[in-house]
């Protein structure tokens, strides 16, 4: 029996998460992109640079994809995030006011990266999160009726049976089996013998929604293989990947009812509900929030900015900007036709009342609604993503603008290269002084050989970036001398010099390394996990798929879901299928 507010208090790790995806037709080809090998570029590798893939890829090898023996590769088994567990709950029983436990509100999803161990904290938010949600399911006597109707003279238990056998499958997204039929209505049993059917329906979904079978996102898979290292994943396993994947959230009746009559088993079935969800509000925004995950933006509402210097800087602001980031995104996927280039050479800037003074312009020219103008600026100053206020200021120091940060992001996030660790002994950041500009202090990093091998990859990108300082505003001096945008790309497949953001914009867009990055900053967002040398051919099929669409990010969704691996997940060690 499970003691009422202790039921699995540490939650137990069985199954594999997140492998990669379906198989398709076998195929060869270098990893990297589209485009063959390039030589001398990061597809190439470099000393301490990683190529568009990492590992393997980085090697420009040529890889055959072997469809009748996919390895899927290891892959964590994933915890709900915040996010995630909130949208769950209030999806299955309708909305709860969790801020008592959760004050802070959605915290910034995992963006391919390993989750952090359990702590107390958690245990103690998962208990309070599971004792308000059961609470407020059977104080509303419709809810209660709703998701576990018990008719008048019928037997309670039978009740709470049936309960478990129907919606249970929701709140686990796979059925109960017997075993476990039994000790969840021992707990039942504890709570309805002294406060009968509701108390015991009570004590039974604190303990369900403690349990790690709701707080992960178990993979076991089936005992159909596919070769030596991997089986298929069963149809509630696939219906649970593709509503996290797309919404974020628990599968819903459909996926459910799918996954019930095994209709969710091919890449055909997985493509069909895909397509389908892709029409829901939450799958229509899912590309807009992917970039605004993979910018950051989570986090602007935190970023803390020196109040003498940037004055301006304020709650309002911020949260105007992040509204003008989901405009930008939404005419880049509906109007410009979702591609690649254009979000990151759009002349298009979108201004209010708020964001105005960002540009110059004053707040009374706007709408006093605070709504958003389109405007354009074909003076080379607005380079889609990369002159993004909000991508600016999250890419900046507190107190300046940053280059090191904004070339950083460049080389790891659209070139998908590993800078090479710092040197054991750091020196100090060259200090701030009135009339010397930014670009100034940063020449050191030319001459001091302990700084130069990380910063000449990062300086000569990040100057591009100095017409905007560190709210994201446009200046044309700095220090009260002019700006010097001028910069060089090295170790790419687009290398050479470049002045202000609309060339460096312009040489990414071109860049076949930066499109194969970009799929691949999809992957580990979708996935919820890094990639790993094994996840090559399913990369490789993304970035055809996504280069013949001319780059359109829409089709990142389609393209992922059939890739080689996303059907299944790897046999154990030593197991059998």
């Amino acid at each position: 029996m499970f003691a009422p507010r202790k039921f699995l208090r540490v939650p137990w790790c069985a199954g594999m998460m997140w492998t990669a995806m379906a198989a398709t037709a076998g195929c060869t080809g270098y990893v990297g992109g589209p485009s063959a090998q390039l030589s001398g570029t990061a597809g190439g590798g470099a000393t301490g640079v990683g190529g568009a893939f990492g590992g393997a890829a980085s090697s420009g090898a040529l890889v055959t994809c072997n469809a009748t023996a996919p390895d899927p590769g290891d892959a964590p088994l994933a915890r709900l995030t915040q996010e995630q567990y909130l949208n769950t709950v209030n999806d299955l029983f309708g909305t709860v006011d969790l801020t008592s436990v959760y004050p802070s509100g959605l915290s910034a999803s995992q963006f391919g990266l390993a989750q952090a161990d359990v702590d107390g904290s958690d245990l103690d938010h998962y208990q309070r999160a599971s004792e308000a949600v059961a609470a407020s399911v059977v104080a509303n006597t419709s809810t209660l009726t709703k998701i576990a109707p018990c008719a008048l003279g019928a037997d309670p238990r039978g009740c709470a049976k049936a309960f478990l056998q129907g919606f249970g499958t929701k709140i686990y997204r796979a059925p109960i089996d017997a075993t476990d039929l039994d000790r969840h209505l021992a707990l039942y049993d504890a709570g309805a013998l002294n406060g009968g059917y509701a108390h015991g329906m009570q004590l039974l979904l604190q303990g369900m929604l403690q349990s790690s079978r709701f707080l992960y996102r178990v993979e076991l898979g089936t005992t159909a293989a596919v070769g030596a290292k991997a089986v298929k994943l069963s149809a509630y396993e696939l219906a649970a990947r593709l509503s996290y994947g797309l919404w974020n959230t628990t599968p819903d009746d459909a996926l459910i009812a799918a996954a019930t009559a095994g209709s969710i088993s091919t890449a055909t079935d997985v493509n069909s509900q895909l397509q389908r969800m892709l029409k829901d509000p939450r799958g229509a925004t899912m590309v807009s929030h992917f970039l605004s995950s993979w910018i950051h933006l989570p986090g602007l509402g935190g970023l803390a900015k020196d109040a003498t210097i940037y004055s301006e800087w304020n709650a309002a602001l911020s949260n105007a900007m992040l509204a003008q980031s989901t405009s930008f995104f939404n005419d880049v996927l509906t109007n410009k036709g979702g591609t690649l280039a254009s979000l990151l050479t759009s002349q298009t800037v979108f201004m209010n009342n708020k964001t105005a003074l960002l540009y110059g312009a004053p707040a009374t020219s706007m709408p006093a609604d605070g709504s958003f103008q389109a405007s354009s600026r074909s003076d080379g100053t607005a380079s889609g993503l990369l002159t993004l206020p909000a991508f600016l200021a999250t890419q900046a120091k507190a107190s300046e603008s940053s280059p090191i940060y904004r070339g950083k992001f460049v080389r790891e996030q659209l070139f998908c290269q590993e800078l090479p660790s710092p040197p054991a002994t750091v020196p100090p950041a060259p200090e701030v002084t009135p009339g010397v500009s930014t670009r100034e202090r940063l020449a050191e990093h030319e001459v001091n050989a302990s700084c130069a091998a990380c910063h000449t990859m990062m300086d000569p990108i990040g100057f591009a970036f100095e017409d905007y300082d560190g709210i994201g505003r446009y200046r044309t001096t700095d220090a009260g001398k002019p700006i010097d945008t001028s910069g060089t790309l090295t170790m790419t497949d687009v290398d050479g010099p470049f002045t202000g953001i609309a060339q460096l914009g312009a040489k990414l867009a071109a860049s076949p390394t930066v499109e194969a990055c970009v799929g691949k900053q999809w992957f580990r967002y979708a996935m919820g996990r890094a990639e790993q040398d094994v996840d090559a051919c399913s990369l490789q099929a993304m970035s055809t798929t996504f280069h013949a669409a001319g780059g359109d990010l829409r089709t990142l969704p389609a393209a992922l879901v059939q890739t080689p691996a996303f059907l299944y997940r790897r046999i154990a060690q030593g197991s059998n299928p």
